[in-house]
């Protein structure tokens, strides 16, 4: 418990000093999700996304499949759109552009290895594929961390989590006789926040995060606002 506190805290003085030289960006989400004798669920969802509370952002539908192999063990696959502003419009004269996103990932949940109903202990790994209209297409591998408790007898369940991001062609090099493709770190991003239980099949989720752009001074600071609905 000395760990977590110990990380709650660390969050928390990461997402108020960065505060001062960073872009603020709203998230508003909504998702349905259905589950399958248990094993194989389905969830579709929503989300809008605006900087500074009035300039629109990005717009995300997201389709997610996942297998519950064994206890604590979860494969998942994912595809998302999005529509975003576009900045090359005077070639294409379209205001919007769009993008895809296809991805798979690994969910190991420790704590179920030891049948701990309360309290989660979440690795995620991701590896995403992007394609974009008018930019060099993305490779990138996500390890998140996620700690999650859920309140005995009361609503909330605070949960914490930091998010690795590793871009394998993030830096490409043209020269006389090759290109030079390799990796590196491309972003940190922290959250820190609530799930609000509405019913057992409703809930509301509040955060509020920060994401730390290695080679990008436009460092974000979000306010995540989603609402779950289990059918």
């Amino acid at each position: 418990m000395f760990f977590i506190r110990k990380l709650f805290f660390s969050i928390g003085i990461i997402l108020i000093s960065s505060s001062i030289h960073s872009q603020f960006s709203t998230w508003m989400g909504i998702g349905v999700n259905h589950t399958f004798h248990k094993m194989f669920s389905a969830e579709l969802g929503y989300e809008y996304r605006l900087k500074n509370t009035n300039e629109f952002d990005k717009s995300n539908v997201e389709l997610k499949l996942s297998q519950n192999w064994h206890k604590g063990i979860e494969t998942f696959v994912k595809y998302r759109n999005s529509i975003v502003g576009n900045r090359n419009s005077a070639l294409n004269l379209k205001p919007f552009a769009y993008d895809n996103r296809v991805s798979f990932g690994l969910d190991v949940s420790f704590l179920k290895f030891l049948d701990v109903k309360r309290t989660k202990l979440n690795w995620v790994i991701t590896q995403q594929f992007d394609n974009y209209q008018f930019k060099r297409n993305s490779s990138m591998l996500r390890n998140r961390l996620l700690f999650k408790h859920d309140v005995k007898d009361f609503p909330l369940s605070p949960f914490v989590s930091v998010e690795h991001f590793y871009r394998w062609n993030r830096d490409v090099v043209y020269t006389n006789d090759e290109v030079i493709i390799s990796g590196g770190t491309n972003a940190w991003r922290y959250f820190i926040g609530t799930d609000v239980e509405i019913s057992k099949k409703q809930r509301l989720m509040l955060s509020f995060g920060f994401r730390d752009l290695i080679l990008s001074t436009n460092d974000n600071l979000i306010l995540r606002v989603n609402y779950k609905l289990d059918i």
